[in-house]
């Protein structure tokens, strides 16, 4: 049995064991997740419009993500509402500024890899390295809605709250607890890439100039500094979105007091 087998065998068991029949669900997801970008893949290689075919793929994996695993709620109709939105949002901001910095296209370093490719692809790299940041994005701003989501509904049903707009404040609350630390966590997870990165700068004798300059490196930088555009766009639109939810039907306005007489 190869290496792969044996760690996927154990990533399903200890799944299974820790998360029960959510576990499995969300192990299976992956493989569904997994498929759907192999798909959007071969989709823009057919010169399919890359930001439709992302934003298509974005509400295919909130709705693997969310509904399949965690079902069809308040909480992740909110969530899911938020990330299409985010999404959206990230685009219109991070566009033009992405095509403005013309880091699309490959960089000095590959020139000889492409001297043995076509060139004759018809494809709009701006709009591919905009579909390559919210991919990345994806993942956290799931995590980050449905946390938010799922907190401030235990809010409701639990009645710690005042009025409609104290639970609002409550989400955003919640959500600078988990900006801080989700930062972090994409922040490592470039740092990790742009380790090999510097050194093959370092073994190539590039300057600092050089190095900010290079299009590999500052698309990295812009990769951080996007998903953390979406990260903090998310906090206010899952708590807004969330708190207009819940109090569907209901009268917003209401104190704690008036909740317990009915």
């Amino acid at each position: 049995m190869s290496v792969e087998y044996l760690l996927l065998i154990t990533l399903f068991i200890l799944m299974a064991i820790i998360g029960g029949k959510r576990g499995i669900k969300a192990f299976f997801s992956l493989w569904l997740i997994f498929l759907t970008l192999f798909i959007m893949l071969i989709m823009i290689a057919l010169n399919s419009n890359p930001l439709k075919i992302t934003v298509l793929v974005s509400i295919i994996i909130g709705i693997i993500t969310l509904f399949f695993i965690n079902g069809f709620n308040k909480k992740t109709l909110s969530a899911f509402l938020s990330v299409i939105f985010v999404v959206l949002l990230t685009i219109l901001i991070v566009y033009k500024i992405v095509a403005e910095a013309k880091i699309q296209g490959f960089s000095n370093e590959q020139s000889e890899t492409l001297a043995y490719l076509s060139l004759q692809i018809k494809l709009d790299f701006t709009k591919i390295v905009v579909c390559e940041f919210l991919i990345g994005l994806l993942g956290a701003i799931i995590d980050i809605s449905i946390s938010i989501a799922s907190s401030m509904h235990e809010i409701y049903i639990n009645k710690l709250f005042t009025t409609k707009r104290s639970l609002l404040f409550s989400g955003i609350e919640i959500g600078k607890d988990i900006l801080g630390t989700m930062i972090n966590t994409l922040l490592f997870a470039f740092i990790a890439e742009f380790m090999t990165l510097v050194i093959w700068f370092s073994k190539l004798n590039y300057s600092i100039t050089d190095m900010l300059n290079n299009k590999v490196f500052a698309s990295e930088i812009f990769q951080i500094l996007c998903s953390g555009i979406g990260i903090v766009l998310i906090i206010p639109v899952t708590a807004f979105v969330t708190n207009c939810i819940l109090f569907v039907g209901n009268h917003g306005s209401k104190s704690i007091s008036q909740c317990k007489k009915k």
